[in-house]
């Protein structure tokens, strides 16, 4: 098996390859990679220059003109917004921020805090017109991240740039939590893949995407988008199977929050997309599914 591997976005990137991709893929695997640098400039709200950061600091009713990827990703969270009803949302930073503390520890903040964070969250607070590649900012204190789903989209991208340089069978993996697999894998028959979720089951990779959300990445200050508030450790962890790696990394956030009648109820409208929970199992194509 050959790996290449490059650390962005505060997380490890590797690119599996058989050995018969041979040098040319080892290449094609470096110049993917690459792609990295130029996505995190873009996406980070980190960096001061991105477009996420500049849409950040606009005041109400300001527009800005986004590039392909951050139009790409916004206009994602809003579609998986509307289908999970709200559970997957980029602009609820503000509430996580009040539930902790200057070093990252639990805090209870005063219902005034609460209050002032709800209303600057919402994914009203952006219109996007893709065509035209324009954002306008609504209200004031707002404050996207693209976290929960930034690192799904790299690997999209990253797996576009394989099979541009005519690489046709690779596994992606972002920091292990999530993971993108095309082509044959290394035996013919897919890339085999795990939750690490005790008693689930395994997965083959074929032009599909898996990736999981948890406590024990997260820490325990999960927000619920729909009612402010910390989600209970009741799911541990959560998974999710989908066509492509932004939406899975979505998706996985909002099964955390989301119940599990509402996750079958999704699994069965959208039968390319499959939830993996500790007592459920809804993977590919509905309840009950292996």
């Amino acid at each position: 098996m050959i790996t290449v591997a490059e650390h962005a976005m505060a997380t490890e990137f590797r690119i599996l390859l058989p050995d018969d991709a041979g040098a040319h893929g080892k290449l094609a695997a470096a110049e993917a990679l690459r792609e990295l640098e130029k996505l995190e400039a873009e996406l980070s709200r980190f960096r001061p220059s991105s477009d996420i950061a500049r849409l950040n600091a606009l005041d109400d009713g300001e527009s800005i003109l986004l590039c392909e990827s951050a139009i790409d990703c916004i206009a994602l969270a809003i579609d998986v917004h509307a289908a999970t009803d709200g559970a997957f949302d980029i602009s609820v930073a503000p509430l996580l921020s009040i539930y902790r503390g200057e070093h990252g520890e639990p805090r209870a903040p005063s219902e005034s805090e609460i209050a002032r964070a709800k209303a600057a969250c919402g994914m009203d607070k952006v219109e996007l017109d893709a065509a035209a590649r324009r954002a306008t900012a609504r209200g004031e204190e707002r404050w996207f991240d693209l976290g929960g789903i930034g690192k799904g989209y790299a690997l999209d991208q990253m797996a576009a740039k394989l099979r541009e340089l005519e690489v046709e069978n690779a596994l992606l993996d972002a920091g292990g939590s999530t993971l993108l697999g095309f082509g044959e894998g290394p035996d013919g028959d897919g890339w085999p893949t795990g939750t690490g979720v005790p008693g689930a089951p395994a997965f083959t990779l074929r032009d599909r995407a898996l990736s999981g959300s948890g406590f024990s990445e997260q820490g325990e200050h999960v927000i619920d988008p729909r009612r402010g508030v910390p989600v209970t450790a009741a799911k541990f962890n959560a998974w999710a199977l989908a066509p492509g790696a932004a939406l899975a990394d979505a998706l996985s956030t909002a099964f955390l929050v989301m119940e599990e009648a509402e996750i079958e109820a999704l699994c069965s409208a959208h039968p390319d997309i499959g939830a993996v929970l500790p007592e459920f199992d809804a993977a590919d194509g509905g309840p009950g599914g292996a």
